[in-house]
């Protein structure tokens, strides 16, 4: 990941949870003031009510960044449910559903690259972007700030959460491609997308590029 800009720092510092928490405990004091309850070192006391929202409403959400490539089928399903039961509370309905249809894909795809002749580039690709890519994304999404993944654009003028949901349709239809390529065992068409793959989501940092 490069190295962000003040600007960038500083919004993030912004729109962060942290912030907004400390700042809506900091407004007890001035209304602790007007009330006549406090009245010397009032900007003592609405210092200490923001520090205490900072501490409290600093923790971000966690979410795992890759899953192993040792896995087995059923223990990479099992690890990519996890991840995206953690993510979906700050997914929109239709990330969530393209990120059930991604899953879908997956399990049935995974068991023929596995288990076919010739599809090592294929298999490795398509366990890469969902092993490694699609969980750094997601994770990636997570972290921003809540106001920051709505309101700030990004790349081509789109919030976090447009990106999000595009790249969420984008891989769901790949994959898609990718489970009738392999059923047609054509070689070519696995070729492209696999490329496609590489190419698209090699990059999973929403603040880069």
């Amino acid at each position: 990941m490069g190295e962000r800009s003040l600007k960038l720092r500083a919004l993030l510092r912004f729109y962060s949870s942290a912030n907004i928490t400390g700042c809506a405990f900091a407004l007890a004091g001035p209304a602790l003031l007007f009330a006549g309850i406090i009245d010397h070192g009032w900007l003592l006391i609405t210092g200490g009510l923001y520090a205490a929202g900072w501490l409290f409403g600093r923790r971000p959400p966690e979410l795992e960044r890759h899953i192993e490539q040792s896995l087995s089928i059923e223990q990479t399903l099992q690890a990519l449910d996890e991840i995206v039961a953690k993510a979906r509370p700050y997914l929109t309905g239709e990330m969530a559903a393209s990120l059930s249809s991604v899953r879908d894909s997956v399990a049935e795809v995974l068991p023929r690259l596995v288990g076919g002749a010739g599809h090592d580039g294929n298999l490795y690709t398509v366990r890469e972007t969902v092993l490694r890519y699609l969980p750094e994304t997601l994770a990636n999404y997570v972290a921003l700030p809540p106001a920051f993944r709505v309101s700030h654009p990004l790349k081509d003028g789109k919030t976090a959460r447009e990106l999000l949901a595009d790249q969420l349709a984008l891989l769901d239809a790949k994959l898609h491609e990718i489970v009738a390529n392999v059923a047609s065992s054509d070689a070519q068409a696995l070729l492209a997308n696999g490329q496609f793959l590489e190419m698209k989501f090699r990059q999973p940092d929403f603040l880069s590029g």
